[in-house]
C-alpha cells in the first residue's frame, strides 16, 4: 500500500464528491476526500458514520454495525474518485471484482478513513490496492478491481 505520507492534501467536500460521482444517499458512502497524488495515482477520503444512518434501523437494532458490505462499497467509490481525479469526471466505473478481507467491524459514530491506490490497468479493468481504517486500525484490506469506461 501507498504511504499516506506521499499524498498532497486535497480538501473535496460534499458538493464536489457530488459532482464527481454519480451516487446520491443513502449509498452516497465518501463524505470527503482528504488528500490525492496523481503521481501515484492515490487518494484518501472518509465517511462519518452518523447513528442516524438509514441502515441501522435493522443492522442491528440497539448495537449498530456498519455493513462490511457498505465499507467495500466505499472503498469502490473512493476509487472511481481516485480516476474521476485523475482522468476527469465523465466516466462510468462499476465494481467488478473484489478481494477484501473485512478485519474487524466499524460501528456508529466512527470515522471510515479510506485510502486506495491504483496499481495497474488492463484494457478498462483498473486495480486498486486498498484499506479502511478507523482510528488509525485497519478495518477492511485487500484489493479492488473496477470496469471504468468513458461515459457516453
Amino acid at each position: 500500500m501507498i504511504d499516506p505520507r506521499r499524498l498532497r492534501p486535497l480538501a473535496l467536500g460534499a458538493d464536489e464528491v457530488r459532482r464527481l460521482l454519480p451516487h446520491r444517499p443513502p449509498l452516497l458512502l465518501v463524505d470527503a476526500v482528504t488528500a490525492f497524488s496523481p503521481e501515484v495515482p492515490a487518494l484518501r477520503a472518509m465517511k462519518e458514520i452518523s447513528a442516524a444512518e438509514p441502515v441501522f434501523a435493522g443492522h442491528f437494532p440497539g448495537f449498530p454495525v456498519w455493513p462490511g458490505v457498505y465499507t467495500v462499497e466505499g472503498l469502490a467509490q473512493a476509487c472511481a474518485l481516485c480516476g474521476a481525479l485523475q482522468d476527469g469526471p465523465a466516466q462510468t466505473a462499476l465494481l467488478a471484482a473484489v478481494n477484501v478481507k473485512l478485519l474487524r467491524p466499524a460501528r456508529a459514530g466512527d470515522r471510515l478513513d479510506y485510502l486506495v491506490a491504483h496499481t495497474h490497468q488492463v484494457d478498462a479493468l483498473h486495480r486498486f490496492e486498498v484499506e479502511a481504517a478507523v482510528g488509525g486500525q485497519a478495518v477492511a484490506s485487500g484489493t479492488l478491481t473496477l470496469a471504468m469506461q468513458a461515459a457516453k
